[in-house]
């Protein structure tokens, strides 16, 4: 958990939106009849009532259906869905995690995962699009009464302090994440890359993950 979220915050700190960081000579037509989906592969994390944080296999399974079901829907230029076993899914989230750090100009001269690589080749096609999210989902009910009572704790303190500026804390919303690649398996590189980070959206509300992919796929569908 600590990992996941070290990732999400120190991202947020960068950015609130889409960020195109890669993208190659690579267009809709060059994937049109040569690209698979693969995955997508999800990582969601819930924040119960009493601000227990765990990972949830339910929440992870509905993050990647709606990414699968809006990716679909709006017209992803893919022929298959192709599911990743464990170890595809392994390496497709610690490729995606070293993505996150990767200075923009190097990432399209980062072979892409081996396990990939070959499943793509095995499958025939060229291309495939990876979608990957990390997030937060947590108790909506707690996460109110938490806002609550630190505003009531702020303005407290103001007025224990004459209206002196007081800093308190306020709860950790919603976190929600979206990577995207095409791997390329002929050049064994990356041919796109890109994600969304926007603020205080649930991983698992079907309009945030329709909004995120809109964006996030903006460049690539142009």
């Amino acid at each position: 958990m600590k990992r996941i979220l070290t990732i999400l915050l120190c991202i947020a700190a960068l950015s609130s939106c889409s960020i195109t960081r890669y993208y190659a000579d690579f267009t809709t037509a060059d994937a049109e009849n040569d690209m698979a989906l693969l995955g997508p592969v999800s990582t969601i994390y819930y924040l119960d009532s009493n601000r227990h944080e765990y990972y949830s296999d339910t929440l992870s399974v509905i993050s990647e259906n709606l990414i699968t079901e809006e990716a679909l829907w709006m017209g992803v230029p893919v022929n298959t869905v192709m599911p990743l076993d464990s170890l595809q899914r392994e390496e497709a989230m610690a490729f995606m995690d070293y993505l996150t750090v990767v200075d923009d100009k190097n990432v399209g001269s980062i072979p892409i995962p081996g396990v990939l690589d070959d499943m793509l080749e095995d499958s025939g096609y060229r291309y495939g699009l990876l979608l990957f999210a990390t997030g937060m989902s947590r108790d909506k009910a707690g996460y109110v009464t938490q806002a609550v009572l630190g505003a009531a704790l702020g303005v407290a303190t103001a007025v224990l302090t004459r209206g002196a500026v007081v800093m308190y804390g306020t709860p950790l919303a919603y976190q929600s994440m979206i990577h995207a690649a095409v791997l390329d398996s002929l050049t064994n590189r990356v041919v796109y890359y890109s994600y969304d980070d926007p603020k205080e959206m649930d991983p698992v509300e079907r309009r945030s993950v329709a909004s995120q992919l809109k964006r996030l796929l903006k460049g690539f569908l142009k």
